[in-house]
């Protein structure tokens, strides 16, 4: 038995004769008795006690129909949730963060997602860049987030977000920063990092995205710099600056969140750009489209430039 001829069954009782429910479904009258017959056969059982007038559904028949209804009633729920799934408006989205980067753009993109698409689960993560290349690659991750200098995956779409530059950070009371005082523009004072040959220095772990941006500068300075601390936190490398034990080079989205301490320009303007990536085979469906939408415009905002703080 198929739920078409439960849907008969059902039919048959709601109209209360075959006649009524073979022009609801559009069937010949004959063709729906062959079928209530072939159907109360495979079962053994009579679902309906037919007269010349009448029509009563029997004790068997009544389980039937509560069975064929749950049926029906199950069929259906499963097509609207393919429907769903299809059109992207139901599952779950697997979205690496880059938390440290990522958090403050997550939080402005999430009330405004979660309203339009409230069936959608967002399954978030945290993976360094090369894994978030190979889990992208073998379809375990749908949208990955990097700061980059380069797009150097050419299976994967890079989502522009935000250009944003790097500010050298200095104690508040180290003699560097003495004079400490906005450019004629407002902005960051600008710093030469040669003046900080002889200063100990906590940084991001060697070989990570932002150390590919870090260290050139170094090298343009003509020094290898003493390096105290190596971290995978900003927050750790943050600290350290705060406690007076050292200097550091952070992005200026973190470097806004420590007012404490004295961040200055770089002269060789050192930056990267951070993106959404995702694989050219597995491009997002509706609601991850969305996400991405919504995130490069939150990402227009709060990639805006921040003055000095005094």
């Amino acid at each position: 038995m198929d739920i078409r001829q439960l849907r008969y069954i059902v039919e048959i009782a709601e109209k209360g004769s075959v006649s009524k429910a073979s022009d609801a479904l559009y069937i010949s009258q004959s063709g729906l008795n062959q079928q209530l017959v072939r159907i109360e056969k495979e079962l053994g059982a009579q679902i309906f006690e037919r007269t010349t007038h009448s029509l009563k559904v029997t004790e068997a028949g009544e389980a039937v129909l509560e069975y064929a209804r749950e049926a029906i009633k199950k069929e259906e729920q499963m097509r609207a949730f393919v429907s769903d799934i299809v059109d992207g408006t139901v599952g779950e989205i697997s979205i690496n963060l880059a938390m440290e980067q990522g958090i403050e753009m997550f939080c402005a993109v999430f009330p405004e997602f979660h309203k339009v698409y409230p069936n959608i689960s967002l399954k978030l993560e945290d993976h360094i860049v090369r894994d978030q290349y190979d889990l992208l690659i073998k379809g375990k991750l749908d949208i990955g987030m990097v700061m980059v200098s380069s797009h150097p995956q050419k299976d994967l779409v890079y989502e522009h977000l935000a250009n944003e530059r790097f500010l050298l950070g200095i104690p508040c009371n180290h003699v560097l920063a003495r004079d400490y005082a906005p450019d004629k523009d407002g902005d960051y004072p600008a710093m030469d990092l040669r003046l900080c040959i002889n200063e100990p220095f906590s940084l991001m772990f060697s070989g990570s995205t932002m150390r590919e941006v870090i260290d050139p500068c170094f090298i343009n300075a003509g020094y290898e710099p003493h390096i105290l601390f190596e971290s995978r936190t900003n927050h750790i490398v943050a600290l350290m600056v705060e406690n007076g034990i050292c200097l550091t080079i952070l992005p200026e989205s973190q470097a806004k969140r420590y007012s404490s301490i004295r961040w200055f320009r770089l002269k060789d303007s050192p930056g990267w750009e951070s993106c959404l990536i995702y694989h050219k085979d597995n491009p997002p469906r509706k609601a991850g489209r969305y996400f991405i939408d919504l995130a490069k415009e939150k990402a227009a905002v709060l990639g805006k430039r921040t003055k000095p703080v005094l």
